[in-house]
């Protein structure tokens, strides 16, 4: 495993060469703004700071779908025993194309199940902001969808609120997979208002505004995502975990299964989709 160190006058990042995942993001002053990861002992890539999601995002019911009347299996994972969670970007080796003081650019390709590809992520440094991208390109003679989004992990505190704009949300049900949508918000599921976000969360929301901010008033910092993506993701497994990942995705969770697979991408060989992502510290 590669760790590249980057850098500018405003922030500081690790990334690893295993599963493109970053093991850590700080401000000039030593804050964190992602959570740091300890590399010193046996390491999950689900502990690190920010991992990609490709050639899919989150989990597809039955770990398999149907295109044209034809049945596809998804691949087995090596980090869940169900699912082909989160897709494979994140359990694959990567190779360095391209590296500066403040970027680099790493490369994948894959032929699994029905997936076949070329993945780039570029993560680069940029005054106050994380700026981050995968292109996909599909090399399979087939069509197939994909999708493919961002998963990090914000430093949190008790004191940490969030808010962000969305027309409604996908409430996590029975094997974490999606229940119906409702454009109806209870109460701690909406973020229209800064609140702190309480307990166990796992749901989509769809109809993002595609920028979601966190402040944190002890420290008197504000952090803005942005992203291209409709869909965001909200995570957190309890309030005293240390962090609450807001995920930019390209498609709905179990969107293979969902009318008009929303987000999906059918790509013919050649074709290209790609989805960006910034974090930018906010001057007071």
């Amino acid at each position: 495993m590669t760790v590249h160190t980057l850098s500018n006058p405003h922030l500081r990042m690790r990334v690893s060469s295993q599963g493109a995942c970053l093991l850590g993001l700080e401000d000039s002053e030593g804050r964190p703004i992602l959570r740091e990861t300890d590399t010193t002992t046996p390491w999950h890539p689900g502990q690190s700071a920010l991992f990609p999601m490709l050639p899919l995002a989150n989990r597809v019911a039955g770990n398999g779908f149907e295109l044209w009347g034809e049945q596809y299996r998804l691949p087995e994972s090596e980090l869940d025993p169900v699912f082909f969670l989160h897709g494979e970007g994140w359990s694959q080796p990567w190779q360095t194309v391209a590296q500066s003081g403040s970027s680099v650019t790493l490369q994948l390709t894959s032929h699994n199940g029905p997936f076949h590809y070329l993945a780039d992520i570029d993560y680069r440094l940029s005054e106050r902001s994380l700026l981050a991208r995968i292109s996909l390109t599909h090399l399979g003679a087939l069509p197939c969808l994909y999708g493919a989004g961002f998963h990090p992990f914000f430093w949190r505190d008790t004191q940490t609120q969030i808010r962000f704009l969305a027309s409604g949300v996908w409430q996590e049900g029975a094997d974490h997979l999606p229940t119906a949508w409702s454009s109806r918000l209870a109460p701690n599921l909406d973020f229209r208002h800064w609140q702190r976000p309480h307990g166990w969360l796992n749901h989509c929301y769809g109809g993002w505004r595609g920028q979601a901010e966190l402040a944190h008033p002890a420290q008197q910092r504000r952090l803005l995502l942005a992203s291209d993506a409709a869909f965001l993701m909200l995570y957190q497994p309890n309030e005293e975990c240390g962090f609450v990942c807001l995920e930019p995705q390209s498609h709905a969770a179990n969107a293979h299964h969902l009318a008009g697979h929303p987000g999906l991408r059918l790509l013919a060989h050649g074709d290209r989709m790609s989805i960006g992502m910034s974090i930018t510290q906010l001057a007071l």
